[in-house]
Protein backbone atom coordinates (compact mmCIF):
# COMPACT_ATOMS: atom_id res chain seq x y z
CA UNK A 1 0.00 0.00 0.00
CA UNK A 2 1.12 3.64 -0.59
CA UNK A 3 2.24 5.52 2.51
CA UNK A 4 -0.58 8.72 1.51
CA UNK A 5 -3.62 5.18 1.20
CA UNK A 6 -2.39 4.09 4.56
CA UNK A 7 -2.99 7.31 6.19
CA UNK A 8 -6.58 7.65 5.09
CA UNK A 9 -7.57 4.04 5.46
CA UNK A 10 -5.13 3.09 8.56
CA UNK A 11 -3.18 -0.45 8.51
CA UNK A 12 -4.98 -3.80 8.34
CA UNK A 13 -3.84 -5.96 10.69
CA UNK A 14 -5.21 -9.21 10.14
CA UNK A 15 -6.94 -10.82 6.84
CA UNK A 16 -9.86 -10.23 8.65
CA UNK A 17 -9.66 -6.33 7.93
CA UNK A 18 -9.54 -6.19 4.32
CA UNK A 19 -13.15 -5.89 3.96
CA UNK A 20 -12.76 -2.39 5.56
CA UNK A 21 -10.08 -1.54 2.72
CA UNK A 22 -10.07 -1.01 -0.88
CA UNK A 23 -8.23 -3.84 -2.73
CA UNK A 24 -7.22 -3.31 -6.45
CA UNK A 25 -8.15 -5.87 -8.71
CA UNK A 26 -5.89 -7.44 -10.97
CA UNK A 27 -7.77 -9.77 -14.07
CA UNK A 28 -5.60 -12.74 -16.13
CA UNK A 29 -4.66 -10.79 -19.59
CA UNK A 30 -5.43 -13.89 -21.24
CA UNK A 31 -8.74 -15.25 -18.86
CA UNK A 32 -10.01 -11.90 -17.80
CA UNK A 33 -10.12 -14.37 -14.33
CA UNK A 34 -10.26 -11.97 -11.41
CA UNK A 35 -7.29 -13.23 -9.69
CA UNK A 36 -8.24 -13.36 -5.51
CA UNK A 37 -6.03 -12.63 -2.72
CA UNK A 38 -4.23 -15.95 -1.06
CA UNK A 39 -2.57 -16.59 1.81
CA UNK A 40 -1.44 -19.61 4.49
CA UNK A 41 -2.45 -19.32 8.21
CA UNK A 42 -0.77 -22.36 9.46
CA UNK A 43 -1.18 -25.06 6.92
CA UNK A 44 -3.86 -23.79 6.11
CA UNK A 45 -4.28 -21.89 2.27
CA UNK A 46 -7.11 -19.18 2.40
CA UNK A 47 -8.30 -17.11 -0.50
CA UNK A 48 -10.24 -13.96 -0.34
CA UNK A 49 -12.37 -13.14 -3.24
CA UNK A 50 -12.02 -9.26 -4.02
CA UNK A 51 -14.28 -6.95 -6.04
CA UNK A 52 -12.14 -3.37 -6.09
CA UNK A 53 -13.10 0.10 -7.34
CA UNK A 54 -10.95 -0.65 -10.18
CA UNK A 55 -9.61 -3.94 -12.18
CA UNK A 56 -6.72 -3.83 -14.07
CA UNK A 57 -4.89 -6.20 -16.37
CA UNK A 58 -1.33 -5.31 -16.28
CA UNK A 59 1.66 -5.46 -13.66
CA UNK A 60 2.30 -2.23 -14.47
CA UNK A 61 -1.16 -0.68 -14.53
CA UNK A 62 -1.34 -2.81 -10.72
CA UNK A 63 1.69 -1.21 -9.32
CA UNK A 64 0.64 2.16 -10.86
CA UNK A 65 -2.67 2.20 -9.22
CA UNK A 66 -1.26 1.40 -5.80
CA UNK A 67 1.70 3.87 -5.95
CA UNK A 68 -1.27 6.15 -6.69
CA UNK A 69 -2.79 5.62 -3.31
CA UNK A 70 -5.78 4.06 -5.01
CA UNK A 71 -5.91 1.07 -3.03
CA UNK A 72 -4.31 -2.11 -1.65
CA UNK A 73 -2.75 -4.94 -3.99
CA UNK A 74 -1.39 -8.31 -3.74
CA UNK A 75 1.80 -8.60 -5.62
CA UNK A 76 4.84 -10.88 -5.64
CA UNK A 77 7.55 -8.66 -3.80
CA UNK A 78 10.37 -8.84 -6.40
CA UNK A 79 7.91 -6.56 -8.72
CA UNK A 80 7.80 -3.71 -5.91
CA UNK A 81 11.05 -4.58 -4.32
CA UNK A 82 12.48 -0.76 -5.49
CA UNK A 83 9.15 1.22 -4.57
CA UNK A 84 9.23 -0.87 -1.05
CA UNK A 85 12.75 0.33 -0.67
CA UNK A 86 12.14 3.77 -1.60
CA UNK A 87 9.78 4.58 1.51
CA UNK A 88 6.95 4.21 -2.03
CA UNK A 89 4.86 1.17 -0.42
CA UNK A 90 4.55 -0.06 2.97
CA UNK A 91 4.05 -4.06 2.79
CA UNK A 92 1.18 -4.70 4.68
CA UNK A 93 0.25 -7.79 6.57
CA UNK A 94 3.62 -9.45 5.93
CA UNK A 95 2.93 -12.11 8.24
CA UNK A 96 0.22 -13.72 5.83
CA UNK A 97 2.00 -14.53 2.85
CA UNK A 98 1.00 -16.49 -0.20
CA UNK A 99 2.26 -19.56 -1.05
CA UNK A 100 5.42 -20.00 -2.62
CA UNK A 101 4.92 -19.69 -6.64
CA UNK A 102 6.07 -22.82 -8.44
CA UNK A 103 9.01 -22.03 -11.35
CA UNK A 104 9.18 -25.18 -13.41
CA UNK A 105 12.03 -25.41 -16.38
CA UNK A 106 11.05 -27.50 -19.24
CA UNK A 107 13.66 -29.18 -21.35
CA UNK A 108 13.95 -32.00 -23.41
CA UNK A 109 13.72 -35.80 -21.09
CA UNK A 110 17.87 -36.61 -22.05
CA UNK A 111 19.95 -39.07 -19.86
CA UNK A 112 22.91 -36.54 -19.85
CA UNK A 113 21.95 -32.34 -20.52
CA UNK A 114 24.21 -30.32 -22.17
CA UNK A 115 26.51 -28.50 -20.64
CA UNK A 116 25.31 -25.35 -22.06
CA UNK A 117 21.71 -25.75 -20.79
CA UNK A 118 23.09 -27.34 -17.44
CA UNK A 119 24.51 -23.81 -17.02
CA UNK A 120 21.39 -22.27 -18.00
CA UNK A 121 19.29 -23.99 -15.32
CA UNK A 122 22.24 -23.11 -12.49
CA UNK A 123 21.33 -19.71 -13.71
CA UNK A 124 18.00 -19.68 -13.26
CA UNK A 125 17.97 -21.71 -9.85
CA UNK A 126 20.24 -18.95 -8.49
CA UNK A 127 18.24 -16.46 -10.28
CA UNK A 128 15.43 -17.09 -8.88
CA UNK A 129 16.54 -17.81 -5.14
CA UNK A 130 17.77 -14.03 -5.42
CA UNK A 131 15.18 -12.15 -6.80
CA UNK A 132 12.07 -14.07 -5.66
CA UNK A 133 12.77 -15.64 -2.11
CA UNK A 134 14.68 -13.25 -0.63
CA UNK A 135 12.06 -13.24 1.98
CA UNK A 136 11.23 -16.28 2.37
CA UNK A 137 13.04 -19.22 4.64
CA UNK A 138 13.26 -21.80 2.22
CA UNK A 139 13.96 -22.43 -1.62
CA UNK A 140 13.50 -26.22 -3.29
CA UNK A 141 15.57 -26.99 -5.98
CA UNK A 142 16.41 -30.30 -8.00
Amino acid sequence: ASPAYLARHGVPRAPDDLVDHIPIGYASPTSGRLAPWEWVEGDTARTLAIKGRVTVNSAEAYIACCLSGLGLIQIPAYDVETHLQAGELVEVLPEYRAAPMPVTLLYPHRQHLSRRLQVFADWLVELVRKRCCERQETFDSP
